[in-house]
């Protein structure tokens, strides 16, 4: 079954590439969420502690300075200069702050941060405390009646802002490109032994069904070997239609030319010659009819045995439908045929291969008993096995060639045997092969005929 031409066609390359695109994107996702995360958490706390910190060594400088509001605010002014230059020797931008020493509510001295230009206001100083844009501690000296107050720029804000963004972006936006070319080639040159494989089929004529090569690459190895697979497959079914047609171009060569001669023979004038003629004729006939049939039933029985289609039965009553059909020809011959079995016998089995099984058995029994003879039909479980024997008078089958009678188109010698076409234990074999069962030649009642058993697994299995 071909594709639609309107269906869209899908590239396995440019998924796996876009796939290995979407990871390193959530990688980043992550990352920054992470570092986001660790700012709003982990760097608002550091700067709580730094705030309080500043703000006590704010309040030990005013103990010593409070008296005198000039000297308090230059020794505020050199304490806030040297964390300016601690931030500047980090490499970082100092924050901005707000600071605050009062005594009994009297502000003696201020620090206020330079806004302009930033999109900030200050703090609101009339409720001290902590908003989403600053940090406030305040400590006292009970003492000395002195407070402290102290807002801090909230850390983080920079990177919440476009700028902020944009520098966590330049890296992805840097890096895929900087990747596009390097992944390409890899998953260009991973994907290589697959296109190998698909050159290797399209290039093969029709009749090439040998192997593939065996792969060296894991991945590769189940596509290879179920390749290989599907071939075996396609040449044993190649080889069964070739068999097919050999054998019906060999087994119909005879009949035919028999009847061509006696059709031709019905011209003549001779009252007698015309009636052996007709006789030989409807003999001809029926003899090709018999070997279609039994060519067709050996194309059957050849089938794929995952291809056989199972049902649940009653085993018996399909043996007692078959020996029902084959009593017009055992009264022909004068043959006593007999059925031995239980009531019911139900299994999971192909009907029509099980009705070619029996049909053959119980014909060649029939074909091959002597005028007047008997032939029985016996069904029994044998421990966790269905036991299915057809036994006969006839002349039996010397041990040596009981293995040779399987094979196609082998008939012993014998005036009764050379009017059949060698295809009936044959077809009896491969169907009960399609059922798991087994098949063996044993010496019939008191020694005498042949006794054919199929053995097939348990009512249940």
């Amino acid at each position: 079954m071909t594709a639609d031409a309107s269906t869209p066609q899908r590239s396995l390359f440019r998924r796996s590439l876009g796939a290995m695109f979407a990871v390193l994107f959530m990688i980043w996702l992550f990352l920054v969420a992470r570092e986001l995360i660790d700012i709003r958490v982990l760097q608002v706390r550091n700067g709580q502690a730094e705030n309080m910190l500043w703000a006590e060594l704010a309040l030990e400088r005013s103990r010593d300075t409070h008296a005198d509001a000039a000297q308090l605010q230059e020794a505020l002014l050199h304490l806030e200069g040297m964390r300016a230059r601690e931030w500047r020797l980090k490499g970082h931008r100092t924050p901005f702050r707000l600071l605050q020493v009062l005594r009994r509510d009297e502000l003696l001295a201020e620090l206020t941060p330079d806004l302009s230009g930033r999109d900030r206001a200050l703090p609101q100083e009339s409720v001290p405390g902590q908003d989403d844009r600053w940090l406030y501690t305040e400590v006292r000296d009970d003492a000395r009646e002195l407070v402290v107050r102290r807002w801090q720029e909230r850390p983080g804000d920079w990177h919440f802002s476009l700028a902020g963004l944009s520098y966590y972006a330049r890296p992805l936006l840097y890096g895929l490109p900087l990747l596009a070319l390097p992944l390409w080639l890899l998953f260009r040159r991973g994907f290589a032994p697959l296109q190998r494989i698909g050159a290797q089929i399209s290039q093969r004529s029709a009749q090439d069904l040998t192997p593939l090569p065996a792969t060296r690459y894991v991945e590769l190895a189940p596509l290879v070997n179920a390749v290989n697979s599907l071939m075996a497959r396609l040449q044993q079914r190649l080889d069964r239609e070739h068999e097919f047609l050999a054998d019906a171009a060999h087994e119909l060569k005879t009949p035919l030319a028999v009847i061509q001669l006696n059709s031709e023979e019905l011209d003549q004038a001779d009252p007698r010659s015309r009636d052996e003629a007709r006789e030989r004729l409807r003999l001809g006939v029926q003899r090709a009819t018999h070997t279609v049939h039994q060519l067709l039933a050996l194309a059957r029985s050849g089938a794929d045995t995952l291809d056989l289609s199972k049902g649940r039965h009653d085993l018996v009553d399909l043996v007692r439908e078959r020996v029902a059909l084959a009593v017009g020809l055992a009264m022909q011959r004068r043959i006593e045929l007999e059925l031995v079995a239980p009531e019911e016998l139900p299994m999971w089995l192909n009907r029509e291969s099980l009705c070619s099984l029996v049909d053959n058995l119980v014909d060649n029994a029939i074909k091959y008993s002597p005028l007047g003879g008997h032939v029985t039909v016996a069904l029994g479980e044998a421990g966790e096995t269905v036991e299915l024997t057809v036994s006969d008078a006839g002349p039996g089958i010397p041990a040596e060639l009981r293995q040779r009678v399987f094979e196609r188109f082998v008939r012993l010698a014998g005036d009764q045997q050379c009017h059949g076409s060698g295809l009936g234990l044959t077809i009896v074999e491969r169907a009960a092969a399609q059922h798991g069962a087994t098949v063996e030649l044993l010496d019939g009642p008191a020694g005498r005929g042949l006794t054919v058993k199929v053995s097939f697994p348990g009512a249940e299995a």
